[in-house]
């Protein structure tokens, strides 16, 4: 293929324009329509050189892998025997046996197939699209219905008489519905075989083995322990002094020995644990006081280390951990890490276990706390209710059992803002710990506040209560005072003028205390807006929503008292 201008090869079309737009881009009009004349004629004699896909895909439907409804010329059956034939000469000849090259389509039965016609459709319920030449027109080998080609790429063994026959059966084109449907397609029950006892054997093995070896190196243990902590007296009955010195010198080995045979530190030049190579000034030899291995002390790998241990009277070995009484004597054995582990580590493990971190402990004190305050809340709230009805006169025991659980939840609420102000307080490490404990803290605010409230109404209803008193026995003094003689009416009068005195002496007082409470409040609101402010700004709705909550009731509480102090100052100037 060359260009029309320049004559240059070109391989193909697209090649040919990107040659002609970037090369020839400025010519003129009259060979810019010849060029295009002539781009326009080779496009043409393309399209006539290559075949409609149709036509290719009804050339190539007997290289498909899957079948179609394309019946194909049987070849004649054969039985497999050779077949002689005679030639010109006479002497028959022998001619190789025929094989059965049948398709397997022709082996299995038709009759069951769905006719064509001309308004057929694709079965499948998800696709109902036309059948013909550009969506195929199949037949299901099994169930004889008719589907389009994407329907129909499934293949399975059927039998002669197109049954599912899965081991002597011939691989045939089926749809989707009869793929799936074939027996042990979805079956999940496969054959089961129960390990269980076999591994229990196999585990039990190892745990006794495990076993006897921590309880061999526990033995070996105590009666070292034993050895050290009463070693035998030496005999210096034969007046040698220099023979008892050095007896002394070297018992503690000798004793050390007599538990487990030590081994041969000539002969070993490495560390069997981290491999380092022995020295006199730099990696020095140890002897494990269990096995008996020769290991090093290095601090960088641990492969041994001196364990403090703890002997009580009854020889019962304890961890260095736990503080030791002044009868027991103190003991540093070398072991190496294998035997510390294995006489150890479920010890260790226990102590992991049970161990609870400063949080843990933390937060645990703090729900103790608030399940006996919300323990308590019920019964005060039933006794406040009492005394703040006017119509019922509440018992001595009432009042002073709501005076005692008053003072029992105030002593709680100081120990749960303790236990919330400690949680704060510990360092955090992570900034998701430092916003955990923030939040915790803040959770245990807004239940205080929430709280707080009732406990603080009760001196209120208590000091109306005793102004209700005082009134009435003021009203009883007048009553008195008015059916006495004249010549007590003055004293009676200044009775009543004092009692007047007092009256506007607590109302005084109850103005004062509602003035105090009032500036309280109004803290306490400055304070809970702040951290209001501060949820917001970090976007910690869950917290904004019961802070919203508190500064609410604070303001409604504030515009109580505040309506309290209008009505006494009200009473003072009508005075």
């Amino acid at each position: 293929m060359a260009c029309p201008i320049c004559s240059e090869q070109m391989v193909t079309l697209l090649q040919l324009n990107r040659h002609l737009d970037d090369v020839h881009g400025e010519v003129e009009e009259e060979e810019k329509d010849d060029v295009k004349t002539w781009f326009r004629k080779r496009v043409l004699k393309a399209k006539q050189q290559f075949q409609p896909v149709a036509a290719l895909n009804q050339k190539l439907k007997g290289l498909d892998i899957f079948e179609s409804n394309a019946t194909l010329t049987p070849s004649p059956p054969s039985n497999g025997l050779a077949v002689c034939v005679n030639g010109g000469g006479g002497n028959p000849t022998q001619k190789a046996p025929q094989h059965d090259l049948r398709d397997p389509d022709e082996l299995v039965t038709r009759a069951h197939w769905q006719r064509t016609s001309a308004n057929d459709f694709c079965l499948e319920p998800a696709c109902r699209r036309p059948l013909g030449v550009v969506n195929g027109c199949v037949n299901c080998r099994k169930c004889g219905k008719l589907f389009c080609e994407e329907h129909t790429m499934y293949q399975i063994k059927l039998s002669r008489s197109a049954q599912h026959e899965p081991v002597r059966g011939f691989w045939c084109r089926v749809c989707e519905t009869c793929f799936k449907s074939r027996e042990g397609y979805n079956d999940h029950n496969a054959p089961v075989r129960d390990h269980t006892q076999a591994f229990f054997a196999t585990r039990r093995k190892t745990v006794d083995r495990v076993y006897l070896e921590v309880t061999r190196l526990e033995k070996r243990l105590t009666k070292l322990t034993q050895l050290l902590t009463n070693p035998p007296e030496v005999d210096a009955s034969n007046g040698s002094f220099l023979w008892p010195v050095g007896i002394l010198k070297n018992q503690k080995r000798l004793l050390e020995q007599k538990v487990v045979a030590w081994e041969d530190d000539a002969g070993v030049t490495n560390c069997p644990y981290c491999k380092q190579t022995f020295s006199k000034l730099g990696i020095r030899k140890h002897h494990c006081r269990l096995c008996g291995k020769v290991v090093c002390g290095d601090s960088r790998t641990e492969c041994s280390s001196e364990v403090g241990l703890e002997v009580t009277n009854g020889n019962k070995v304890n961890s260095a951990l736990s503080e030791k009484p002044t009868n027991d004597t103190s003991l540093d054995i070398r072991i190496c890490k294998e035997c510390n582990f294995t006489v150890f580590s479920k010890k260790d493990f226990a102590a992991d276990v049970s161990y609870l971190p400063p949080e843990a402990k933390a937060y645990s004190s703090l729900i103790q706390f608030e399940q006996g305050i919300l323990a308590m809340m019920p019964r005060f709230q039933n006794l406040l209710t009492i005394l703040q009805n006017p119509h019922i006169n509440p018992s001595q025991a009432q009042v002073s059992e709501a005076t005692r659980t008053r003072k029992r939840l105030l002593d709680a609420f100081s120990q749960y803002e303790n236990a919330a102000k400690r949680i704060l307080a510990l360092e955090a490490k992570t900034q998701t710990e430092h916003v955990l404990r923030k939040n915790v803290y803040v959770k245990a605010a807004g239940l205080l506040q929430m709280h707080m409230l009732p406990l603080k109404a009760l001196p209120k209803v208590m000091e109306k209560r005793k102004e209700a008193r005082k009134g009435e026995a003021v009203g009883m003094i007048m009553e008195v005072g008015s059916g006495v003689a004249s010549g007590a009416s003055s004293i009676s009068g200044v009775e009543v003028n004092g009692g007047g005195k007092g009256g506007e002496v607590g109302n005084d007082a109850e103005e004062k205390r509602l003035k105090e409470q009032l500036m309280v409040l109004e803290e306490q609101r400055f304070l809970v807006g702040g951290m209001v402010g501060e949820a917001k700004r970090c976007r910690r709705f869950e917290e904004v929503g019961v802070l919203e909550r508190s500064l609410r009731e604070l303001e409604e509480e504030i515009g109580k008292v505040k309506q309290e102090v209008q009505d006494l100052e009200e009473e003072s100037d009508f005075d």
